[in-house]
């Protein structure tokens, strides 16, 4: 997949690269299971219009931008974990528009013809929510006709489950409060975050790259992808610092400043940790044990 990052002062250069399109467009923060399904719809047409899946996101939120820096998204993850997932659901191109406040004052029918009449977009799906131009004007019930029918626009119906529209919003709310297990609900599988751990024996520090959202302060087990392995372990999230242990009390078996991604699979007793001695008492096939933080 080729990613392709646009700004306005740009895009006149990348348009030589367009070609007829399928476009999936979207913000797709965390990339969850609604996101997963506009996307599957867009990749669906594509193949049977023979046509390239590209993929439009956007940087920064806008509601950062509208709000002058006043408001901050705690976003769920990276550009490029969104170009990982987009790559493995065989997207050809992401577009990565620069959302300034040029951008945000473009009119609905400036948007489609700036951004997807002159990228060659011949279908354009999106969610029922997904909005385009100044005030969020556009949608897709009018894309029709904003592009002077050149485009069919393709709206996918709201997903809930457990009685829940499934969002954004709703997955930051339960990293929030700690209920990382529901997560995998709406995302498909358990949240993940990248960063970098230091080792000290049975404990190590991890440094979560930006652009990631901490779980609600607490004890939790976790599953963590290095290099050569995964391995189960505890995280003790307290006030945005993490500490990973081996409940054994056996050596990470990673290396000093290792890349590594921590999969949140459920929150544990918070009286696992005494933050009188600093630290971590695990029961295990009736042996205590008792790991120094």
């Amino acid at each position: 997949m080729e990613t392709i990052q646009i700004s306005n002062s740009s895009r006149h250069v990348k348009l030589a690269q367009a070609k007829p399109c399928v476009m999936a467009l979207g913000f797709f923060d965390g990339v969850h299971i609604g996101h997963q399904q506009v996307i599957e719809e867009a990749k669906r047409v594509a193949d049977e219009k023979k046509l390239p899946l590209c993929i439009m996101s956007f940087f920064p939120h806008p509601k950062e931008v509208l709000s002058n820096g006043r408001k901050t998204v705690p976003y769920l993850m990276p550009l490029s974990d969104k170009q990982r997932i987009f790559t493995q659901m065989g997207a050809d191109t992401f577009y990565i528009i620069q959302f300034d406040s040029k951008f945000a004052s473009l009119s609905p029918k400036e948007f489609v013809q700036h951004y997807l009449l002159d990228f060659k977009v011949e279908l354009a799906v999106a969610g029922f929510d997904f909005t385009y131009g100044c005030r969020g004007e556009g949608n897709m019930d009018r894309m029709k006709d904003d592009s002077g029918g050149k485009i069919t626009g393709i709206k996918v119906t709201k997903m809930e489950c457990n009685g829940e529209k499934i969002s954004s919003t709703l997955i930051r709310s339960l990293l929030f409060s700690g209920e990382v297990e529901r997560i995998s609900d709406y995302l498909g599988g358990s949240y993940q975050i990248e960063g970098k751990v230091t080792v000290n024996q049975a404990c190590g520090d991890f440094y979560v790259h930006p652009y990631y959202l901490l779980p609600q302060s607490g004890v939790y087990d976790v599953t963590v992808s290095g290099k050569q392995m995964n391995t189960n372990l505890a995280a003790i999230v307290d006030d945005g610092d993490v500490k990973l242990i081996d409940t054994k009390g056996k050596k990470l078996p990673f290396n000093n400043d290792e890349v590594v991604r921590i999969h949140w699979n459920k929150r544990l007793p918070d009286s696992l940790y005494s933050q009188s001695d600093r630290a971590f008492h695990y029961q295990n096939h009736s042996v205590s044990n008792r790991v120094v933080v």
